[in-house]
């Protein structure tokens, strides 16, 4: 209960986009909407290369359960013509709007690697394997809780943490489901869970680590053909999220 469209099949209000080396505006048609369906540099899109960037919620989201499906196009580009699809899903995002990627966590769409999660200049310790399934829904005290090195690269700061479980189908509609509550957050593909998050930071302005438990929500689109539809979320009171951490779900 309690599901709200948050892309209702319309012109993109409550959106903003963003492309590198385009700015905030869609002045080649990158983002088009077909029957209700988001459709990333489909067919009428109007130029050579196909740079990256996203689509961003203006409103900050906590609290909640997003789901959506998705499936590629068969259109890519170069420098990643022969490389794999790829797309994301950006959560806990910054305030800044002339950024292609401000402070997040991504929820991976590249294939062969969905739902690991990629720390934006930020952290996370991740769900250890119990049984070959990612912790959840409680982190479990006696676990070492030493964040892992990030790679500082082209001036960000990443962890990646690798999904458990290849769930995606590649060249149909896949559902992904993302929990996010307090500073935690799970990740789902196809209704299983692949990866867990816990005690995700993020620096202040004097450098000191605090929660990370909000922000906007953005898809990207990343030199590969992609359609989004069913994009729902729900917010997830105290009641339900303390029957999550009781049993896993609600």
């Amino acid at each position: 209960g309690g599901w709200r469209p948050l892309f209702d099949g319309s012109p993109l209000d409550g959106w903003t986009f963003y492309q590198e080396g385009v700015g905030n505006i869609d002045t080649a048609g990158a983002v088009s909407i077909d029957n209700g369906v988001l459709h990333f540099l489909g067919p009428r899109y109007r130029s050579s290369d196909a740079p990256p960037g996203h689509i961003s919620t203006v409103a900050e989201w906590e609290n909640y359960h997003l789901r959506l499906q998705y499936r590629y196009g068969v259109s890519r580009w170069p420098p990643r013509k022969l490389q794999r699809r790829n797309s994301g899903i950006l959560y806990h995002m910054g305030p800044e709007r002339d950024r292609l990627f401000p402070d997040c966590v991504e929820f991976q769409l590249e294939e062969g690697d969905v739902g690991d999660a990629i720390m934006v200049n930020t952290l996370a310790l991740q769900g250890p394997l119990l049984g070959g399934t990612p912790l959840w829904p409680n982190w479990i005290p006696a676990f070492p809780a030493d964040y892992q090195q990030p790679v500082d690269a082209g001036g960000i700061r990443r962890q990646w943490h690798r999904h458990a479980g290849a769930y995606e189908r590649l060249d149909d509609w896949n559902t992904v489901d993302l929990y996010a509550f307090g500073d935690q957050a799970a990740h789902l593909v196809n209704g299983r869970i692949v990866t867990t998050l816990f005690r995700m930071r993020k620096r202040d302005a004097a450098g000191n680590l605090t929660p990370l438990t909000k922000g906007r929500i953005a898809l990207e689109l990343e030199w590969a053909e992609i359609l989004f539809r069913d994009i729902m979320i729900r917010p997830l009171d105290a009641g339900t999220i303390a029957l999550i951490r009781k049993q896993g779900s609600d």
